[in-house]
């Protein structure tokens, strides 16, 4: 059997080219994510999130964990996916792992299935291995880059999660790349200054692990996103027009019908293409919402932001598209941060258009990322409250930056 497949104990993962990376940062955290692992048999855990998010360095840091806690190295089995071929090759290492413990007298385990959106039909050796009953006293973990392969794929499994739990590793939000860049900071007089030149850099690079330490991983990103279209047998062509219209009009109010129109596809096509971004992590759609009944309106346009602010540097770089100024790439991290902890869309109060509303408090935010701005006060039906987030909180605004270094995202 493959060394790599299993973990031999303490020594073994700090010698982990991962754990090993993750030791030589200059910036390193543990992701508040991994608690949310369920680790009590029988569980059958997903963790989703975009490329480079640090799944993976969350999974070895997870093992770490347990061989701290004195598991027996030999309960834990982790299987990057990156070159298993197919769910019978997957079914294989798994069994043959199984056979192992077994001979050795353990009879619960750990098992860590990494990347394993490249195994074609992989849950197919999963939903196998529980159906026959032998690992119901196991804790499974699956992870992968795209939602759309996995959570689809997570159908598979009625009645067959047992205690499991889904995880969304995003990039870091701005109140923990504070934490990570300067923990003594605290959100009070005397920080305001330092916060502010932190978020200066935030919305520049953004929230991912390589760009944080100082790494360049456009291409990668790059690379990421031609891949996932083609797995899911999508024009790569068609993908990029699509990507390079959304570009130069975010955060504007569009539809798939214009889009459609500009390119000269059906708009049922780009509503296709629309979901594969969402489920790749790469773009977030707010819809229309009505504020007098609190529900979405799925017939008005749409407005699209992209997730990380690194987002738009790579997708920039691989259509030709400027990249949009500083106040559009607040406006997105504003509502990809609220998008964390809410349902969000966007409304209108007459010819006042609100940025992001949240459900189902029915608080709307408005970004006026300038000098001089003015609170906004549309307050129409259920909603009651506008927040307008400003550059330096004048007149009754509030700094973005303080805002966003104080939420919980």
């Amino acid at each position: 059997m493959e060394e790599n497949i299993w973990w031999r104990g303490k020594d073994y993962i700090e010698d982990d080219i991962d754990i090993k990376k993750w030791n030589s940062a200059k910036f390193k955290w543990i992701p508040k994510e991994m608690d949310k692992v369920s680790l009590q048999p029988f569980s059958l855990n997903f963790i989703v999130g975009p490329r480079q998010s640090g799944k993976t360095t969350l999974i070895k840091l997870l093992i770490k964990r347990l061989l701290e806690l004195n598991h027996h190295p030999l309960s834990i089995f982790y299987c990057s996916c990156d070159l298993v071929s197919d769910y019978e090759e997957l079914l294989k290492r798994i069994k043959e792992y199984l056979k192992t413990r077994t001979q050795e007298g353990i009879k619960s385990s750990f098992i860590f299935l990494d990347e394993v959106t490249f195994v074609k039909d992989w849950y197919r050796a999963v939903k196998y291995l529980i159906d026959s009953g032998e690992v119901l006293s196991d804790v499974f973990t699956i992870s992968g880059s795209s939602s759309l392969t996995i959570l689809k794929q997570k159908e598979s499994f009625p009645g067959r999660r047992g205690n499991g739990t889904d995880v969304v590793l995003y990039p870091l939000s701005f109140s923990n790349y504070v934490k990570v860049i300067n923990p003594r900071i605290e959100i009070k007089p005397g920080w305001y200054g330092e916060i502010e030149e932190l978020f200066q850099s935030y919305i520049k690079i953004g929230g991912l692990p390589p760009s944080i330490n100082g790494l360049s991983p456009l291409k990668t990103y790059i690379d990421w996103i031609i891949y996932e279209i083609n797995k899911v047998g999508r024009d790569e062509t068609l993908a990029k027009q699509i990507l390079s219209a959304i570009l130069s009009t975010t955060p504007s109010k569009i539809s798939y019908n214009s889009i459609a129109k500009d390119i000269g596809v059906n708009h049922r096509t780009v509503a296709e293409y629309m979901k594969l971004f969402n489920d790749m992590f790469l773009t977030l759609t707010l819809h229309f919402i009505d504020v007098n009944t609190a529900y979405f309106n799925y017939k008005k346009q749409i407005k699209i932001h992209f997730l990380d602010p690194l987002f738009y540097d790579a997708i920039s770089l691989w259509t030709g598209v400027k990249k949009p100024d500083e106040p559009i790439i607040v406006e997105g991290v504003v509502a990809s941060h609220l998008s964390r902890i809410y349902n969000i869309g966007y409304t209108e109060v007459g010819k006042e258009e609100i940025d992001v509303v949240t459900l189902p408090e029915v608080v709307g935010y408005e970004v006026k990322y300038r000098e001089r701005a003015r609170q906004v006060k549309a307050i129409a039906g259920k909603m009651k409250k506008v927040i307008t987030l400003s550059k330096n909180g004048e007149n009754d605004t509030v700094p973005v930056h303080l805002f966003l270094a104080e939420l919980n995202a």
